[in-house]
């Protein structure tokens, strides 16, 4: 079982946490946190995770309540559910964090 975790900044506001356990060469559990720092204070912006046992990302507002949505049904390969979500953060990071202080 190899096990990773690490972070990365994507701007000096910004950053991406990138967390997964492999076995047999399969990632069965994983995590991808974007967060920005928000008025002298690191904020979790957007997370992906598999930590209720199904993939799910969070996403979370300034003002308003958090948005949690199932990514998988049973049998999907965790694999590329990981790779498209930490695609997606460093892509779209600038317009997650627009939308985390808008809401």
């Amino acid at each position: 079982m190899k096990e990773v975790d690490y972070s990365r900044f994507l701007t000096s506001e910004d950053k991406i946490r990138i967390a997964f356990r492999k076995k047999h060469g399969k990632i069965d559990k994983f995590i991808v946190q974007y967060s920005a720092l928000i008025n002298s204070r690191w904020r979790a912006i957007m997370r992906f995770d598999t930590c209720h046992g199904y993939a799910h990302k969070h996403t979370f507002h300034l003002h308003s309540k958090e948005y949690i949505i199932n990514l998988t049904a049973i049998g999907d390969d965790l694999n590329d559910v990981f790779t498209e979500s930490s695609t997606h953060i460093q892509t779209y990071f600038l317009k997650i964090k627009q939308n985390f202080l808008k809401n």
